[in-house]
Formats: structure tokens, C-alpha cells, sequence
């Protein structure tokens, strides 16, 4: 699927949007963006529609974020490698990390609709756990204020994702660290244990903290 750039005049700071890809596109030299900034360009060619009742199991693996967040997405046990569409919903790879971010830090989801674009709003990386009244759509790339500041999630809109639990324990991630969220079990596991901290080159670090900082990035 092809990047479809649009120049949005008087945005803030992002004024190039790929409406293909949902996310932005960045100059270089002061030279408009021909191609945006998603990393997961491929698997748009792969756009899947499934309705929620269909969906019985959700999990997310990182193999190793001491190296990178790629992520991988189970669907129903099976590793999925498109791009989900659920109703009006097209959900990124990164909108299963936000979710896991919101949850771990116990953030209320809440319904936000563009008013542009009629669009619901997903917050992923540092804004999927610091609530915030100015909102960008990732459907038209138009900033839009709210009256209260909140946090939004496409995936909330159609299941009822349970808090996550971590067990007081820690796992040392020197030399690897996988994550797993069960959205439907609301379980976190590092290197297959759950832990609320975590050991790296003997530092202890708590484990909310350290995903929120690994992840910050992934919006």
C-alpha cells in the first residue's frame, strides 16, 4: 500500500500526515515528505477484517527490548501478520503496546471521536499513560481539543480488557527481555514470569517505569 501524504496547514509542528499509514511524515532538508515515518509499511498490504465475537484470544510479544520493539501479534494462537480492522477501527501494531501502557499504569479509556473526520481516537507510546486534552487523529492527522484530558484506545471500544496483575518478583533481563501481554488475561510476563521490577546489570528498576520508558517513543 502506497503512502497517501497530505499537508495539513497550521498543525503544530506535524504538518504532514500519510492517511494510508496513519501516522506522520517528516521533512529532511526543508524537502516534503514523499513516504511517512511507519515502520510497518508491509503490513498494510494485508488489512483483515474480523468482528470482535470472533476474537478469542489477543497477545502481543516482544522478543527482545533490549534490542528493539518490534512486536509480534497473536490472534486466536495464531501469529497474525496483517492489520486488524475491527468495524470503522483499523488497528496498528503499535495500538496493542499503548493499550498494554494504559493498563499498567491503571488509565481510565475513554471514547474520543474527532470531530473532523468522525474518527476514533487511540493514544499510544508517552501519551498512552499521561492524560492530555489536545489530541492528534490518526485518521485525518488534525489536532483537536477535548474538555477534560483523557486517554483513548480503539481495542477498549469493543472488549472489556481486564487490569493487569504483577507479582512482587524480580527477573533479571541482562541478557534478554521478552515481554508478553495476554490483553484477555490482563497478564505480563517478563521472560515468562510475572515481576513489578526488573534486574539489568544489577540495577533494579520498576517495571512499569522501565516499559513506559522503552515505549514512549511508539506513537
Amino acid at each position: 500500500m502506497k503512502c497517501d501524504i497530505h499537508y495539513i496547514p497550521s498543525n503544530d509542528g506535524v504538518p504532514y500526515w500519510c492517511l494510508a499509514h496513519k501516522t506522520k511524515g517528516t521533512e529532511v532538508d526543508g524537502v516534503a515528505p514523499t513516504i511517512c515515518d511507519c515502520k510497518y509499511k508491509e503490513r498494510y498490504e494485508n488489512i483483515v477484517e474480523m468482528k470482535p465475537e470472533e476474537i478469542k484470544s489477543l497477545q502481543i510479544i516482544y522478543p527482545n527490548l533490549n534490542k528493539s520493539t518490534n512486536v509480534a501479534i497473536f490472534i486466536n494462537g495464531e501469529e497474525f501478520h496483517g492489520i486488524l480492522k475491527l468495524k470503522n477501527s483499523i488497528i496498528d501494531l503499535k495500538d496493542y503496546g499503548g493499550l498494554m501502557l494504559s493498563k499498567l499504569n491503571n488509565i481510565d479509556l475513554e471514547a474520543s471521536e474527532c470531530p473532523l473526520c468522525g474518527g476514533m481516537h487511540t493514544d499510544n507510546g508517552l501519551f498512552a499513560y499521561t492524560p492530555h486534552s489536545k489530541h492528534l487523529c490518526i485518521y485525518c492527522g488534525h489536532f483537536y481539543q477535548v474538555d477534560k484530558a483523557n486517554i483513548g484506545n480503539e481495542l477498549a471500544l469493543y472488549f472489556d480488557f481486564p487490569t493487569i496483575s504483577l507479582e512482587n518478583n524480580v527477573v533479571n533481563i541482562t541478557e534478554k527481555c521478552e515481554v508478553t501481554y495476554d490483553l484477555f488475561k490482563g497478564e505480563v510476563l517478563i521472560n515468562n514470569m510475572s515481576c513489578n521490577k526488573i534486574k539489568q546489570n544489577e540495577e533494579e528498576i520498576d517495571l512499569v517505569n522501565f516499559l513506559n520508558q522503552k515505549l514512549k517513543a511508539e506513537y
